[in-house]
């Protein structure tokens, strides 16, 4: 592989050793096999201040920012100049952490009309800890960043507890195909044409529903295989209350409620089984 831009990889995340380091590392290291130059950066030891929103908008044009943050021009002229970015946060109430939001919300005002990032290739990683709730929302603003300065996203990596390790396989295979990506840099022909690839992406559309419908799996699955009884041939989930396929059928016939009521008891009754390892 013979650019010398890296694949960039952020952690968003003030833990500097916990699961949002662990996936950005994993992802970079899928990359570096594949043949690419990789950084990681801890967004931490350079935190962007917020924007003042100040008028008039000069940053528009001379794309700096009128007040002296150290942060966020290390951060943007990082990104500015790598070949392919990763950036992995973890999910605070269903969104970003602080530190992404900043250093978003500053490169919108100063470099989202400036075309410098078209085509860039980008991956995001959210890691919803704790209960898992908002694993997709948490995605949903830094998908947004790359699909306001027209980057060129991959799919998504909605994380939780509960699929940890399957996740950092993930992490990975999408770390190598970023580096794949990156000598081969394509911005999008038109504005029509960024909005249809990011539609196609998988979870971003997904309502609160479907998003507890997706926490509810990932924590059934994540039910130790011990833990599972085989009767009468069949492989059922012991101690796990409800069923996600009655689930299905239940949404299907519009019964939108019951749906959930159904998705909420195999959730909890697997997160149970699961805090119990």
């Amino acid at each position: 592989m013979s650019s010398s831009k890296p694949v960039l990889g952020l952690v968003g995340s003030p833990n500097k050793s916990g699961r949002t380091y662990q996936l950005v590392s994993a992802a970079l290291d899928g990359a570096a096999k594949a043949g690419a130059k990789v950084e990681l950066v801890q967004m931490s030891d350079h935190v962007v201040a917020a924007c003042r929103d100040c008028l008039p908008w000069v940053c528009l044009t001379n794309r700096k920012c009128t007040y002296e943050d150290e942060g966020f021009e290390l951060l943007s002229q990082k990104i500015l100049n790598c070949g392919g970015l990763v950036l992995g946060t973890p999910v605070y109430w269903g969104d970003t952490s602080g530190m992404v939001k900043y250093l978003i919300l500053k490169m919108f005002r100063i470099y989202a009309r400036s075309g410098l990032l078209h085509g860039l290739p980008a991956f995001g990683i959210a890691v919803a800890g704790g209960s898992g709730n908002g694993l997709i929302s948490g995605l949903r603003q830094a998908y947004h960043f790359f699909h306001i300065n027209r980057m060129r996203a991959i799919a998504p990596l909605p994380v939780t507890r509960f699929d940890f390790a399957q996740a950092e396989k993930r992490a990975a295979a999408s770390g190598r195909q970023i580096a794949e990506m990156v000598e081969t840099c394509k911005p999008f022909a038109t504005r029509d044409e960024c909005v249809v690839w990011y539609d196609h992406l998988p979870y971003l559309a997904e309502n609160r529903a479907g998003e507890r419908r997706l926490l509810a799996a990932l924590a059934c699955a994540g039910v130790a295989a011990e833990r599972r009884a085989n009767i009468d041939g069949d492989l059922r989930r012991a101690n796990i209350d409800g069923d996600l396929g009655h689930a299905d059928i239940l949404a299907a016939a519009g019964r939108e409620l019951e749906a959930a009521v159904e998705a909420t008891r195999v959730y909890e009754s697997s997160v149970k089984i699961f805090d119990e390892k």
